[in-house]
C-alpha cells in the first residue's frame, strides 16, 4: 500500500472531504493523525466531534430503544431509536462561529464487530436510525495498524470498502518544517536534522514504556523548554518520554552545545567573532541556533553569520528560518541571499 507523509495526507484528506468520501487513516501510534484531521477542521471553520469508536456500543451509533406513541392508533406505543445528540442531522443549526462539523471516528478499527456493523449505515448512507446527518457535517476516521500491537480488530470487507484508506509515515523534512512553526526546543529539532532515523524508533515487540515518536518528541520539549543544561534528573524525566535510548542520544547531542558559540558571542561580531564548526553535528547545531535567534531585529547579524557556513548549511538554515518566521521572507536581505544563491537552491 502506498505510504504518505503528513503535508500529502493533509492535502489528500482536504481532497476526499470536499468530494463526500469518508478517509481512513492508519498509523502507528504517535505520528500525529489526530492532529492533522483536527488541523484541517481549524482551516475550514468545522467543529470537531470526537468520537471514540473504541468506547461504544452499537447503541452509541444507531440510537437508544425507545417507545412514541402512534398517532393513527389511541394509546398504542411503537418501537423507536432515540438517536444521539452528538450526531447533527439535517434539521440542527451550525453552531455560531463555525461553517458545519468534521465527525472524526477516532479508534475506528479498535471497536467490536457489533458496533462496527451499527457504523455501516451512517459511513455510507449518512444516516443515523431514519435521520440523515447535516449536509455541512464531514466524516473522517483514524486508527492504529494491527501490527503495533494496540487494541486493534481486523475489520470486515463490509466496513474497508466503504472507506478510502491511507497509510501514514513518517517524514523527518516535514517533521523539522512543523517543529520551526511550533516553537519546538532547537536542540531536539537539531537532534532530529542530524540524526533522523531517531524521529520514530517504534518497536511493537519491545518491553520499554515508551518511545520516540513525533507525539513524545513534542512532550520532550516541553520536558527541556526551561532547561539551559540536560542534567541526570531531566535526563530520567526524558527517558519516562522518549524512552530510555533516545533520552542519552538528546543528553549526549546536547553536550555539543557546550562547545559552541553562545547566539550572544555570534550577534556580538557575526563577522569573525565566533570559530564556524567543522563537524556536521556541530553544524546542524549551529543552523538551529541561528534560526531560532533570527528576528527582524537580529536578521542583519544573522545573515552575516549565516554566510560563514558551507553553503548545504546555509540552505539548511534559511528553510528553518521560513518555517519558524514566515514573515521574514520577504526580508530585503533574504531576498539578495536568494538572488545570490539561486543556482544552488534550484
Amino acid at each position: 500500500m502506498f505510504e504518505v507523509n503528513a503535508v500529502e495526507l493533509q492535502e489528500a484528506l482536504i481532497k476526499d472531504l470536499k468530494v463526500g468520501l469518508t478517509p481512513m487513516v492508519a498509523s502507528s501510534p504517535g505520528m500525529g493523525k489526530s492532529d492533522i484531521i483536527r488541523s484541517i477542521a481549524e482551516i475550514f471553520k468545522l467543529k470537531v466531534i470526537d468520537f471514540r469508536v473504541s468506547q461504544c456500543e452499537p447503541v452509541d451509533m444507531q440510537g437508544y430503544p425507545g417507545t412514541v406513541n402512534d398517532l393513527n392508533v389511541n394509546n398504542l406505543q411503537r418501537m423507536t431509536f432515540h438517536i444521539p445528540e452528538y450526531f447533527p442531522i439535517e434539521t440542527d443549526n451550525i453552531p455560531d462561529g463555525y461553517e458545519g462539523w468534521l465527525l472524526f471516528l477516532d479508534e475506528f478499527n479498535s471497536g467490536t464487530k457489533q458496533t462496527e456493523a451499527a457504523a455501516y449505515k451512517l459511513i455510507l448512507d449518512r444516516e443515523v436510525y431514519k435521520h440523515k446527518l447535516h449536509p455541512r457535517c464531514l466524516i473522517a476516521a483514524a486508527g492504529n495498524l494491527t501490527t503495533d500491537r494496540a487494541i486493534v480488530n481486523t475489520q470486515s470487507t463490509a466496513t474497508t470498502s466503504r472507506l478510502n484508506h491511507y497509510r501514514m509515515r513518517v517524514d523527518h523534512k516535514v517533521w523539522v518544517d512543523w517543529a520551526n512553526a511550533h516553537d519546538i526546543d532547537h536542540r531536539i529539532i537539531s537532534l532530529i536534522k542530524f540524526k533522523p532515523e531517531i524521529l520514530h524508533k517504534f518497536n511493537p515487540g519491545s518491553n520499554e514504556l515508551t518511545f520516540p515518536c513525533p507525539r513524545t518528541w513534542e512532550f520532550a520539549s516541553k520536558v527541556i523548554k526551561t532547561e539551559e543544561k540536560i542534567d541526570r534528573l531531566t535526563t530520567i524525566r526524558l527517558a519516562g518520554t522518549v524512552g530510555e535510548g533516545a533520552a542519552v542520544e538528546l543528553t549526549t547531542y546536547s553536550e555539543i552545545y557546550q562547545n559552541l558559540p553562545t547566539i550572544e558571542q555570534i550577534l556580538s561580531n557575526p563577522k569573525s567573532g565566533w570559530k564556524v564548526p567543522k563537524e556536521p553535528s556541530e553544524q546542524y547545531a549551529i543552523t538551529t541556533m541561528l534560526a531560532h535567534n533570527c528576528t527582524d531585529k537580529t536578521i542583519d547579524k544573522i545573515i552575516v553569520a549565516i554566510n560563514r557556513l558551507p553553503v548545504d548549511f546555509q540552505v539548511i538554515t534559511f528553510k528553518d528560518i521560513y518555517k519558524r518566521s514566515p514573515k521574514l521572507k520577504g526580508h530585503p536581505l533574504i531576498k539578495t541571499w536568494i538572488a545570490e544563491n539561486s543556482s544552488v537552491i534550484f
